[in-house]
């Protein structure tokens, strides 16, 4: 029984991992210069991304998604720890999406509101979508949908972000 159980954990760990690698190679091509935005600060102010010099993890989310939801915290909890991460909302209507969302979250770090052209540009399928941009500014990786946090560790550590 315990022998099945393993099996099935790790098939359906594969098949996680595996669509959201699938369901990334329909976003920009690994190698290609990173679209570059000027994106709001939720708080004031405004800031390039992907920001030059640097390996970074963009992280695009949608504030009606329910896998960002679950996702999020472990994200900003990365970019706490030290790590270059910018949480960059898209797919909302309006503010006040991202107002009832960020509730939800009441300690993440800067979020940064992009918009539809940035999402086209990323060609972005689903939520969460995960870009790692190195420090010329190029896609390193891609991926979309749920990562448990100790995942994401290992994803980010792997490209050295």
């Amino acid at each position: 029984m315990l022998k099945q159980g393993v099996i099935w954990v790790a098939i359906l760990g594969l098949a996680i991992w595996g669509g959201g690698w699938l369901r990334g190679l329909a976003m920009t091509p690994v190698g290609e210069p990173a679209p570059h935005a000027i994106v709001a600060g939720w708080e004031g102010g405004s800031q390039a991304l992907p920001q030059a010099g640097q390996r970074q993890l963009l992280y695009l989310f949608a504030p009606w998604c329910q896998i960002c939801d679950l996702t999020i915290d472990h994200v900003d909890a990365l970019r706490e720890s030290g790590r270059a991460v910018h949480l960059v909302a898209l797919s909302f209507e309006d503010r006040a999406e991202v107002a009832e969302f960020l509730d939800g979250h009441p300690e993440l770090g800067p979020v940064w509101l992009g918009n539809n052209q940035l999402a086209r540009d990323y060609q972005v399928p689903a939520f969460p979508a995960y870009v790692i941009v190195d420090e010329e500014g190029n896609v390193l990786a891609r991926r979309v949908g749920y990562l448990p946090g100790w995942a994401l560790r290992l994803y980010l550590a792997w490209y050295g972000v």
